[in-house]
């Protein structure tokens, strides 16, 4: 097991179903540091996790156990479903933002400006993947967008190559001003 300091860090969790991981145990300081750096989410009084999340922690220092047993990275890795949202994931926490996976959504992220508490505001951006090769549909794009100016947040397409180059584009609808 990895040390950071005098401290070992460790994450267990319990596989809760597709993509989602009960947190189990952890030290009770570091909860607060997850939650503060918008890892994980409170649902129904339990604390749930992703994959990709998992991933990153163990990239930090965490020891990472699912239903019982340690979990390297690259077993991580295979856990999760979009290797396209990882890179973005990872380069987007790289860069110092916080950053949370919408599985169910529209869009595959919430970021928040850096130095801003993910607890106490609303994200700036929401982030939609697009992969070289398959691109997305006009009405599609349309609507995500529709949908982020709707929450006040502005849309970020996150373009993904065929090599793995992440180029951000920001999405917006253009509003002509009334001449007088």
């Amino acid at each position: 097991m990895r040390r950071l300091g005098n401290k070992e860090r460790m994450i267990e969790v319990k596989r809760e179903g597709a993509n989602e991981y009960l947190l189990i145990r952890i030290d009770p300081d570091d909860i607060g540091e997850l939650e503060s750096k918008g890892i994980g989410e409170r649902r129904d009084g339990r604390f749930i996790l992703r994959a990709v999340e998992l991933v990153y922690l163990a990239m930090i220092g965490y020891s990472v156990y699912i239903d019982g047993y340690e979990i390297g990275i690259d077993e991580l890795i295979k856990h999760v479903d979009n290797p396209y949202a990882l890179s973005v994931y990872l380069d987007m926490r790289k860069r110092g933002y916080f950053i949370k996976p919408t599985p169910n959504g529209p869009v595959d992220f919430l970021v928040w400006d850096k130095g801003k508490d993910p607890l106490k505001s609303s994200p700036s951006y929401m982030i939609k993947i697009v992969t070289e090769g398959l691109g997305i549909q006009v009405m599609n794009l349309l609507n995500v967008l529709k949908y982020s100016e709707g929450m006040g947040a502005q849309l970020v397409l996150a373009l993904v190559s065929s090599e793995g180059v992440i180029t951000y584009y920001k999405a917006f609808t253009f509003k002509p001003v009334k001449g007088g």
